[in-house]
């Protein structure tokens, strides 16, 4: 996949909140991968801690049924969250976030109808 950069910045602009957790798991979706990207490119993922992990768990979760259904994006997702999820390797390779986004657009654009998303009490980021 090629980097969708405009439809990232697109949907996070139409379904991500200034502040707090997006009401929708698409929105959700594009405010964790965000997050996750920030904190790696600016603090080199130094805060790393618990609200990052949920980010993770998010983004596997949400995409659950879409990667059993197909191995090339099972193993492209799982890669990418494994390398995510060792923080002190994960800031020097920005391309993962790059792939990331596009899994997301693409997740985006196969569930068009937004799906409501509660609050989640323990995800403080």
């Amino acid at each position: 996949m090629t980097y969708r950069e405009k439809e990232f910045r697109a949907l996070w602009q139409s379904l991500v909140p200034d502040s707090g957790q997006a009401s929708t798991v698409q929105g959700e979706l594009i405010r964790s991968i965000a997050r996750l990207r920030d904190e790696a490119e600016r603090n080199g993922n130094a805060n790393w801690d618990e609200g990052y992990e949920l980010f993770c768990d998010f983004i596997e979760i949400t995409t659950h049924p879409w990667r059993m259904s197909d191995p090339a994006v099972r193993e492209q997702i799982e890669t990418i969250l494994n390398r995510i999820r060792q923080p002190e390797i994960a800031y020097r390779d920005y391309a993962l976030f790059d792939e990331l986004s596009d899994c997301a657009v693409e997740w985006c654009m196969r569930h068009p109808e937004p799906i409501p998303k509660p609050h989640d009490p323990k995800q403080y980021r």
